[in-house]
């Protein structure tokens, strides 16, 4: 029978292993493992390891597209937080639920856990969290065209990433995608109540932003694409273990920046989508038929790695 230290080094080889396969986007792997590191937890009987790895269970299988699951083991994960008193993690686990509610289209649960969410941010004053959460908030009332509620929220969000920016110890980025957020959010708003002018406005602004995230991802992602032959290549390398280390941490990495790569095109293409019909509503045809061309071909990017070949 393994001993309390031994069973501890397998629990942190596996939640890193299992962190690893869920970044590069093998999910399946990362369930499995993930599941053997949960019966591990059960043998030393530590709540916040369990706790932990419930929370992974949950969130790959949201990744999977497995809600069902992913809500029975988020609120098993909840229940552990609130047990132990880990309040950040109730927050946490809240909003997650909240998105999971929101893909469903169940737009009053996702509001409700959001709201929940929004308390234990507030409470615990993580400034970040409360603007993160409002944002969630105003998207939800958007799709439920309660549009003055929306804008509401999204300056409460605007002020508080603007205020963030002004600090240089701050997470620049974190403060870029979701000063991004409520900008579209507010244009968005402002297209439901027929105020297309004032949408523009925070549209472009929000444009601007995401623009610039893409542009960035596209170029860290083809940095590393280029790396990774350069790296393979050297098979009769004496040092066989470096190699297969340096590889894989390579194809990692490679796998992370292409769901953010994804994941910032989807939301470039979200507003070019929403300013193209502002456009439209305007009288504006040829830039609203720029737009829509912009959106083609970074879905194209999106869903084709072929640009990525380089000679």
């Amino acid at each position: 029978m393994k001993s309390y230290p031994s069973h501890q080094n397998e629990l942190k080889h596996l939640s890193q292993t299992g962190d690893r396969f869920y970044s590069i986007g093998q999910l399946e792997t990362a369930l499995k493992i993930f599941q053997r590191a949960l019966e591990i937890t059960r043998l030393i009987n530590n709540q916040e390891q369990r706790l932990n790895i419930v929370y992974r269970i949950g969130l790959v299988h949201c990744k999977i597209g497995e809600y069902a699951n992913a809500l029975k083991y988020l609120e098993l994960a909840l229940e552990l937080a609130k047990k132990i008193g880990n309040k950040a993690k109730i927050a946490t686990i809240y909003n997650e639920k909240g998105e999971i509610y929101y893909l469903l289209k169940e737009y009053t649960s996702a509001l409700k856990c959001y709201s929940q969410a929004l308390i234990t941010f507030s409470k615990l004053k993580d400034i970040v969290g409360i603007g993160k959460t409002i944002n969630h908030i105003s998207t939800i009332y958007n799709l439920t065209e309660l549009s003055a509620q929306s804008l509401e929220y999204s300056r409460k969000s605007l002020n508080i990433f603007q205020k963030l920016a002004q600090s240089a110890k701050n997470d620049k980025l974190t403060i870029q995608i979701n000063e991004s957020i409520a900008l579209h959010n507010m244009g968005e708003a402002y297209f439901i109540i027929s105020r297309p002018r004032q949408a523009k406005a925070f549209l472009e602004l929000a444009l601007e932003i995401r623009q610039k995230l893409w542009e960035d991802s596209l170029d860290r992602l083809a940095l590393t694409v280029n790396n990774i032959p350069k790296v393979e290549k050297n098979h009769h390398s004496s040092h066989i273990y470096p190699h297969k280390k340096a590889t894989y941490e390579q194809k990692e990495k490679d796998g992370f920046r292409r769901s953010i790569f994804a994941e910032y095109g989807k939301d470039l293409v979200k507003t070019l989508d929403l300013i193209e019909k502002v456009y439209q509503n305007i009288g504006q045809e040829m830039q609203a038929k720029n737009y829509h061309q912009q959106a083609i071909e970074i879905r194209e990017k999106i869903n084709s790695n072929s640009w990525l070949v380089t000679t």
